[in-house]
């Protein structure tokens, strides 16, 4: 067995004569090896975070050659300087992997890891393009800060963002308070807002939550800045995939918040040519085990079945090491959600995959329904209200709430209840005659007219079951005055039909013969989203909101339609 030595609390100066603080693993030799750095905000001593979610063991990783450095990122924990989500990143990350390549240790040869935000620093790392850089690993994570991050189609991801923000500002509270400051007032609140959650997204206007404006600024910076203008436009990442020519390994999850960023940095990077792999689960952020909301996948759906730690150092070696490489896995590795198996592809969506489009018509009696291949013909359109004071809640799909308790919350759960509300729209396709595979985006394109000054339209895919449950696949939203993307306002006139394709996202599912697809079409999500108080000036600014009269419309003139992608069963 390597022996080890371990230096805990390494001091790595940056530019401007800040010190990050940091942990170093390393096999007690005299040789030369490839380096493989973390970069948390999160506790570089919370094993569990910068372990087990991160995925890799350092000791397993020192065995087999490797340094493993774990490093608190600028003004969290061990590490000096102030905290700004995302800004600093590039030049720290830059300063730190040059560092490391220096090391009497290190072969000059630097890979980065981890997880959501530890991910994000590998990402805006690469921007700044360090020399010794060689490899990435990004897992559960944004390919744009902005849209997919802190917004996405438009909308607040209150229930991700706010929770995130608490959770930074509890943090900068304790450092604050062993610094000797006399915070008792926000101890207070901010003690209040994370004990109950939901009175925390309650909260109107968001931007006079008092706490996070002393402890975290950037939360009104976010606020500020609802359109993806030039602040979120120097840190995106996809804006810079095209110089991004470096091997990486993406891992998501179906479920998870930033799946639609993992597929996007996939491909963004793999379209330079450089090596690029990835995995998606059937998982959640920061939950990836065998069960999520109502679904039991199995034991071998669960990332310890897969031994990530394993498929890191496999990916690392053939990227940093010297040694002929294992044999290559296959680029992408799918699990198919019903089918219950991994399945290897050489692309996402496969090559062999269709897109199909579901028409959303009315039926007798005025149920909606959903009909392949067949538009519409007769003029048609469903109504409803959507009130801001009583949103659609949660149940389910792509969410963080209330952060402990994700895996009981996201994935799978019934949507019945939810679909006996008045304010959402169903529409249901016939019983499959034969099983179908969904693998690849879905989306909705929907041609609807509101009443208000301005409003959201949000649409979910579901599963019905020949037993009548209703379980969610995928879900989106998109604020009406960023239909044409989130660089730029448009609002429309009131009572104008306007066309609006909502993304969301994308699944692999197999559907037996006998279940059903089904579209619920609404104007809330609350809280994964912010509820849209229907008015057209700041939304994080409005105290309170107003009842909208939503229509959407069915016809051969304003066809409104799904589109999923498709792969022929074996």
């Amino acid at each position: 067995m390597t022996d080890v030595i371990v230096q805990r609390d390494v001091s790595i100066p940056m530019r401007d004569g800040v010190a990050m603080q940091a942990d170093v693993w390393r096999p007690d030799d005299d040789l030369r090896h490839p380096v493989l750095l973390q970069r948390t905000p999160y506790n570089r001593a919370d094993s569990f975070a910068v372990i087990v979610n991160a995925g890799i063991e350092p000791l397993r990783a020192v065995a087999e050659g490797f340094v493993v450095v774990i490093s608190d990122t600028r003004g969290r924990f061990g590490s000096q300087g102030q905290f700004d989500p995302f800004r600093t990143e590039a030049a720290d990350g830059y300063d730190t992997v040059q560092w490391l390549a220096a090391q009497p240790y290190s072969n000059g040869r630097v890979g980065m890891y981890g997880a959501s935000y530890y991910a994000a620093t590998q990402l805006l790392a690469a921007m700044a393009r360090p020399p010794a850089l060689k490899a990435l690993a990004p897992q559960v994570t944004a390919s744009d800060f902005h849209d997919n991050w802190i917004y996405y189609g438009g909308a607040l991801q209150l229930g991700f963002a706010l929770y995130w923000a608490l959770g930074l500002a509890a943090a900068e509270l304790a450092r604050r308070q062993a610094a000797g400051e006399s915070l008792e007032s926000q101890a207070e609140e901010l003690a209040g807002l994370l004990t109950d959650p939901a009175s925390a997204f309650r909260t109107r206007p968001l931007s006079e939550i008092g706490v996070l404006s002393t402890l975290l600024p950037a939360w009104r910076d976010w606020l500020a800045h609802p359109t993806r203008d030039e602040f979120w436009q120097q840190v995106s990442v996809r804006d810079q995939h095209a110089d991004l020519d470096l091997p990486a390994l993406h891992v998501g999850g179906w479920f998870d918040i930033f799946l639609r960023g993992t597929l996007s940095n996939a491909a963004g990077m793999g379209a330079t040519g450089a090596a690029q792999r990835l995995i998606i689960g059937p998982w959640a952020h920061a939950v990836s085990y065998d069960a999520l909301g109502e679904v039991d996948y199995g034991a071998g759906a669960a990332a310890a079945a897969l031994d990530m730690t394993r498929v890191h150092l496999d990916w690392f070696a053939a990227q940093l090491c010297d040694q002929p490489p294992t044999p290559a896995a296959a680029p992408v590795t799918l699990f198919v959600m019903g089918d219950n198996v991994w399945r290897s592809e050489d692309a996402f969506p496969p090559a062999r995959s269709q897109v199909q489009n579901w028409y959303l018509n009315m039926g007798p009696g005025g149920i909606g329904r959903l009909d392949s291949e067949i538009p519409p013909r007769d003029a048609g359109c469903s109504r409803f209200v959507y009130d801001p004071a009583d949103p659609v809640p949660t149940v389910g799909g792509a969410t963080f709430l209330p952060g402990a308790y994700v895996g009981f919350n996201a994935g799978q759960r019934d949507q019945r209840l939810i679909e006996q509300r008045r304010d959402v729209l169903t529409f249901t396709g016939p019983p499959l005659d034969e099983a179908i595979e969904l693998c690849g985006p879905v989306s909705v394109v929907l041609h609807a007219a509101t009443d208000a000054e301005d409003t959201d339209w949000t649409a979910k895919l579901v599963d019905v079951y020949p037993d009548g449950r209703a379980l969610n696949v995928c879900d989106g939203i998109v604020r009406a005055r960023y239909r044409c993307g989130g660089n730029e306002e448009h609002l429309i006139p009131p009572g104008t039909v306007s066309e609006f394709t909502i993304d969301l996202g994308a699944t692999c599912l197999a559907m037996p013969a006998g279940h059903a697809l089904r579209v619920e079409i609404s104007s809330s999500n609350f809280p994964r989203f912010d509820a849209h108080p229907n008015t057209a000036g700041p939304i994080a600014e409005t105290h309170r909101g107003k009842a909208a009269h939503q229509e959407v419309w069915h016809c051969a003139q304003h066809p409104s339609e799904l589109r999923v992608t498709t792969v022929p069963r074996p």
